[in-house]
């Protein structure tokens, strides 16, 4: 999993996000496979609309909330993870 600290990350095209309240819904629009988004989660994928680094995702988190840095880079690393697994981004 760490060698996705060497990549840049954007979610695919054929995506959309419909804010829920406090969560959001992220739809794949040819599959129809979904992701909940909880506010890290939904902040995350507003940063990824251009290639975006690790660093530069793990920054945003960090600025954004109260969190201890290896917790957000952990956190960070699993969620980009379940996104690949799921097929929301494109990477470089």
């Amino acid at each position: 999993m760490n060698d996705i600290k060497n990549k840049t990350f954007r979610l695919k095209v054929k995506t959309a996000v419909s804010k829920i309240g406090e969560n959001a819904i992220l739809l794949d629009l040819n599959s129809g496979t979904y992701f909940e988004l909880n506010e890290v989660a939904l902040i995350i994928i507003n940063n990824l609309n251009d290639f975006t680094s690790f660093n530069g995702i793990r920054e945003v988190v960090a600025n954004n909330f109260d969190v201890d840095e290896n917790k957000c880079e952990q956190d960070v690393l699993v969620f980009l993870q379940k996104l690949i697994e799921m097929n929301f981004l494109d990477i470089k």
